[in-house]
């Protein structure tokens, strides 16, 4: 009896990124490819994903697709879920692990983020954007095209992780005082960036730069809300290229329009894309930009090749570098033994 041969479900392939599919090619597997990332308004509906995915071993994609329990339950081969990225909100993580299916993911744009967040903070504050578009109207530098310094300010960073890290990093030599909220950091870690640890209020009382990078879960949905903004210095801004969901959008929108704070740096938002009628589009003070943090050629050639990796190495019964939900490694072991 002849054995199935796998296949690979890429849902949302990169654009011109062929390459980093080779090593999966070469290995023998069946690829099958859904409309680039490039065609953000063609996603496959749950229902064709349950169609397409009845005989599937593994299944890579970005965001734009939701990957939910029914996915997974109707997948009986399904072994591995490969997310581009970080993030892995659309993924039902509990189906996966309950069914024996590894979720990985590729954090291996962390620092293109990190210089992306630290060019918001600048452009937000030297007002970039904004002076662009008074010069293309014919005008010339008024009182309103006056920016802010960087110098001697004070950077809030709510989320420690590998991306708050390497923008720390980046603000090294810039005369800032950092402030960390997470309550996994130690001190020992903030130290070794000249950071400081502090609580929730402290943060948002006295940062002059609130930046974001945290996951989306239930539990940090809407996290930051009026509450915050009520917080917040009037002259303080605020930086998000984590996901947009995290910010209660319309608290944030009065908190520009009543002046409550100063400014916006948004690379993500709560409905994506955003709406034309979105208030946040006409803000002087605001420099918004379409989800593309980690959107360079290096980063995503990078995520691409590691989550070809990552599938790979699942699909061979080997740990994958990148795994989301090790509670599923015992459960995901049956299963492939079992499919073999």
């Amino acid at each position: 009896m002849t054995q199935q041969k796998s296949k690979v479900l890429i849902m949302e392939p990169i654009d011109d990124m062929e390459d980093t599919h080779q090593m999966l090619k070469d290995a023998g597997y069946e690829l099958i490819l859904g409309p680039p990332v490039s065609r953000t308004a063609e996603r496959f509906s749950e229902s064709q994903l349950i169609e397409l995915c009845q005989d599937v071993d593994a299944i890579m994609g970005m965001a734009r697709e939701k990957i939910t329990r029914k996915v997974i339950e109707s997948s009986p081969r399904l072994r591995v879920i490969c997310k581009y990225g970080i993030g892995v909100d659309n993924i039902d993580i509990q189906a996966a692990s309950e069914h024996g299916v590894l979720v990985t993911n590729a954090p291996v744009h962390t620092k293109t983020v990190a210089e992306y967040a630290f060019s918001l903070i600048l452009s937000v504050l030297k007002k970039i954007p904004r002076n662009l578009n008074h010069l293309k109207q014919g005008k010339w530098r008024d009182s309103s095209t006056m920016g802010n310094e960087l110098y001697k300010k004070t950077i809030g960073m709510v989320g420690f992780g590998a991306i708050g890290k390497q923008l720390a990093k980046r603000l090294q030599g810039w005369d800032v005082q950092i402030l960390i909220y997470d309550p996994f950091a130690t001190r020992e870690t903030a130290d070794l960036f000249g950071a400081q640890l502090v609580d929730w209020n402290t943060l948002f009382q006295t940062s002059d730069v609130v930046t974001l990078h945290l996951p989306l879960m239930e539990s940090t949905r809407k996290i930051i809300s009026r509450n915050e903004f009520f917080m917040m210095k009037n002259s303080a801004i605020l930086i998000n290229t984590s996901r947009g969901p995290i910010v209660d959008e319309q608290a944030l929108i009065e908190a520009l329009q009543d002046k409550r704070i100063a400014g916006a740096g948004l690379d993500v938002f709560e409905t994506e894309p955003i709406s034309k009628d979105n208030p946040l589009l006409e803000m002087e003070n605001v420099v918004i930009t379409p989800h593309v943090a980690g959107y360079t050629f290096e980063s995503l050639h990078r995520i691409s090749e590691q989550c070809s990796r990552n599938c790979l190495s699942a699909l061979r019964g080997e740990i994958p570098e990148f795994i989301v939900n090790r509670e599923a490694v015992e459960k995901w072991r049956e299963r492939v033994n079992l499919i073999k």
